[in-house]
């Protein structure tokens, strides 16, 4: 006997619904994309985020009435038929940023955040109770709820931000890594999250459950601790889960499509606890991102995988359907003035919030306002408190629609305030003074490191392990592999081939973009860092440069690392793989807008700590294998300083290598030779030693110890200032060592820097170009020495087995006042 569809239960005008809504949703996502990229056509001009032209195409798109054409069956609600699709957007989009964050950055930011969020929502509760009693005859068709109840929404209403459209647009912009955009996307996120915190237990309170149907007070409370235990196991079972399935796929690019499926079908089903019991499940889906292990293929193929989707559909109808909503038919001046109060209302105690947390922070009274706009944006975020209150009759249908308007109004206002704070984060790290020289050894840097291919990536990670003292406080560092894309492109394997290298075990991606993950996967999990790869093909030297100064200004770093040219050969020749790396280097030192260090690796350099390991793996195979007692032997780095900007930036990097436990600094200061008569004579210099150079005349060798440090000696020579606290804050501390090496020309200076061969793991000098010319002039490849300058070229040329890697340092070069804004080339 056949069974009906009443039988089963299923109602077929929901079945329908469904249907309909599906296409109906196609369509619409289709409609939206579309007249959203050509209206961004001319917008984009301007700095505005695309969300602002996806609201005004779903204006244009609701417009049409396709939902009377499309869904024949009437049903309640019918205005918000893809609310529950805007919610799994949320999810999705909200656990997307908070596995894309930066933790650390933000760590370092945590003071600031909860002030501004504690002032800004205070401030909002404080004037929505104040203004709720004059409100309550425009919100209410009829007195049937108290004041109270309408105080209580009006309160969460105004004090909440849309995090999602906030971290969209900062992000969307390359906002996320400037201090002020990453203030924002955090305030923004913590006031959503205490606005939903607030929404539920407003909704388990007793006076406002009375009237939901199939729920009570105790049982929504219920409901709310189960989805909370629920969340509680699922991130207990997190990272075990995502270990297993990063060592199932070792040495892979990407993870099979099946688990990539069931990872986001968990997340989905993760994200939905909340919601299951009428709550917000935006909280759980930022903390699950928040939590997910960001080391492994896994952590890649998710991001890659909903990359593309969330930013080139997701988003664009999210922010389409709060267009959508808008019904032109019913507007008067009852929705558009309540719509512009509230608006109004929101902006005042956002804008007073912010400024007194300025005020006490000391920050610029332009940014606050700034900030008080932005936190101001609502969009689908108070959905869940207006159909709350329209369904307990707290307030009418026309003040549900002025909200609507409400969150356009402010969400299309927050545009020009992103393209005004575009412009000025752009300017001012273009005009800034990222020179570590004026930087505190503590203070916050971000890198960018370029790598070339799988076999100089274990040397420039290792760099940038000993750079970053302190994983927890080290922001992510940006890895930019530059790969060569023909060699992508595989022959076609033989059937026997395919069946051999299907085993699971065997199938391992030989490119160079899977080697540098598979480095950047060890020294993430053995160090604790934050590393980013960014894949990008080589179309050489011009486009490389623009796309390194691009990610530069994406990511506001303050220190760029490029590989050398030349590449050590297993017999030691340091030999030139590419002539387009030689003119990139050039290229990107004439402009760049930070500084920047050539690394010449040596990777069979035989002493010392190893430049191809993590220092816990280095340190470790070292201290088994060759030390005697109790000794560690740390990896010994030299700074070479002969005077002038680019050397006083070399010797700022090596400090900054110093704070590191493991390395162990020595500054060698070369100075024009002095007689011993003059030696003699002079009370500063408290010992020397002599020796004699080739044509046998007697050069002094000047060792400065703590105790005849001359704190005043040249106040007004920026070399010799540099050198005095140098000798102040790391000699003195015993934290570096220090010597001055008497010289009487330049061909001096060759046979120390040679000499130098076998003592050091790593050399730190000064691209030059602006040193004393009598210690430079002459120097043999002077001629030929444009990308690591006279010094550089002496020690990165180096044939010598025993020879280390050598960084040679380039200092910003300041802004011309008068010129395009370019720094000139060197």
């Amino acid at each position: 006997m056949a069974t009906s569809a009443d039988d089963c239960g299923v109602d077929p005008a929901v079945q329908n619904v469904s249907v309909d809504t599906l296409f109906l949703i196609v369509i619409q996502v289709a409609a939206v994309v579309a007249l959203g990229k050509f209206i961004h056509l001319s917008l984009r001009r301007h700095n505005q985020p695309s969300a602002i032209s996806q609201i005004i195409a779903g204006v244009m798109v609701g417009s049409l009435d396709l939902h009377d054409m499309i869904v024949h069956v009437d049903v309640e609600n019918v205005e918000d038929t893809y609310g529950r699709y805007v919610s799994e957007a949320r999810i999705f989009y909200m656990f997307y940023v908070g596995l894309d964050a930066d933790l650390a950055a933000i760590w370092n930011d945590t003071r600031r955040c909860i002030i501004v969020t504690y002032a800004s929502v205070a401030t909002c509760l404080l004037l929505a109770a104040f203004v709720s009693g004059g409100m309550y005859g425009s919100m209410m068709h009829t007195p049937v709820r108290s004041p109270e109840l309408l105080a209580a929404v009006l309160m969460l209403t105004l004090a909440n931000t849309a995090s999602v459209d906030v971290s969209r647009m900062t992000a969307e912009l390359k906002l996320t890594a400037t201090d002020s955009g990453r203030l924002v996307v955090a305030t923004a996120i913590a006031t959503n999250v205490i606005c939903i915190v607030g929404e539920g237990v407003f909704s388990c309170m007793k006076l406002a459950s009375s009237r939901t149907p199939g729920y009570s007070a105790p049982e929504r409370l219920g409901w709310g601790v189960l989805a909370l235990l629920k969340v509680g196991v699922a991130l207990a079972l997190l990272r075990p889960v995502v270990a297993f399935i990063n060592r199932r796929n070792a040495g892979r690019h990407r993870i099979g499509n099946w688990e990539l499926v069931l990872l986001l079908v968990a997340v989905s089903f993760i994200g939905n606890f909340p919601q299951r019991a009428g709550f917000d499940g935006m909280p759980v889906s930022l903390l699950l991102g928040l939590a997910f292990p960001r080391e492994g293929p896994v952590a890649r193929s998710v991001m890659d995988t909903l990359a593309y989707p969330l930013h080139a559909l997701v988003m664009p109808f999210y922010f389409g359907a709060m267009g959508m909503r808008i019904n032109f038919g019913a507007m008067s001046g009852a929705i558009v003035v309540p719509a512009i109060l509230l608006t109004l209302l929101g902006l005042i105690g956002k804008c007073l919030g912010t400024m007194g947390a300025a005020r006490y922070l000391k920050m610029p009274l332009a940014d606050a306002l700034r900030f008080g706009v932005l936190l101001n944006i609502k969009g689908h975020v108070n959905m869940i408190d207006m159909s709350f209150a329209s369904s307990e009759g707290i307030w009418a249908e026309q003040a549900l629609m002025a909200m609507v308007v409400g969150s356009i109004i402010s969400t299309v206002i927050a545009g020009p305030v992103f393209a005004a704070l575009f412009r000025k984060e752009r300017e001012a790290y273009a005009c800034s003074d990222q020179a570590l020289e004026h930087l505190a050894p503590d203070q916050e840097l971000r890198m960018l490191a370029c790598v070339h291919g799988a076999r100089g990536a274990p040397g420039m990670l290792s760099l940038l392990e000993l750079l970053a003292t302190t994983a927890r406080a080290q922001p992510t560092i940006q890895v930019l592999h530059l790969f060569d894309a023909a060699s992508m492109h595989v022959a076609p394997k033989y059937y026997h081939q395919q069946v051999q290298d299907s085993d699971k075990h065997v199938d391992r991606r030989a490119d160079d973009t899977t080697q540098v993950n598979w480095a950047v996967d060890v020294f993430t999990s053995v160090t604790g860092l934050s590393i980013r790869q960014v894949d990008m093909a080589d179309r050489g030297a011009a486009v490389n440069a623009k796309n390194i100064h691009r990610c530069m200004e994406e990511v506001r770093a303050g220190l760029l690392l490029l590989p050398y040219y030349k590449e050590q050969r297993y017999d030691g020749k340091m030999v030139c793989r590419s002539e387009e790396r030689c003119q990139l280097i050039r290229v990107v030192l004439e402009r760049a807008p930070c500084t920047t260090g050539v690394f010449s690796d040596r990777p069979f350099w035989g002493g010392g700590a190893s430049f191809q390991l993590p220092t816990k793996i280095s340190q470790s195979e070292e201290t088994t294998s060759g030390n005697q007692g109790d000794q560690k032997v740390g990896t010994h780095v030299a700074a070479v300083f002969l005077g002038g900007p680019d050397d006083r930036e070399a010797v700022a990097f090596a400090c900054r290598l110093a704070k590191n436990d493991v390395v162990r600094l020595t500054v060698i200061r070369f100075v024009l030779g002095v007689t011993q008569d003059v030696l003699a004579n002079d009370d500063r210099i408290p010992t020397t030693r002599t020796d004699r150079s080739d044509a046998g005349e007697v050069l002094s060798v000047v060792v400065r110890h703590d105790d005849g440090f001359d704190d005043d000696a040249g106040v007004g020579d920026p070399d010799e200032r540099c050198m005095s606290e140098f000798r102040r804050a790391y000699v003195a501390k015993e934290l570096a060592e220090y010597s001055e090496k008497a010289v009487s020309g330049p061909m001096d200076v060759v046979e120390a820097l040679r000499g130098t061969a076998g003592a050091f793991a790593l050399v730190v000098v000064g691209r030059g170009g602006r040193q004393p010319p009598e210690l430079v002039v002459g120097l043999e490849g002077w001629a030929e020495c444009a990308e690591v300058g006279p010094v550089g070229e002496i020690l990165s040329s180096n044939d010598s087995l025993e020879m280390g890697s050598v960084l040679v340092v380039q200092q910003k070069t300041p802004p011309p006042l008068h010129l395009d804004g370019l720094p000139p080339a060197i």
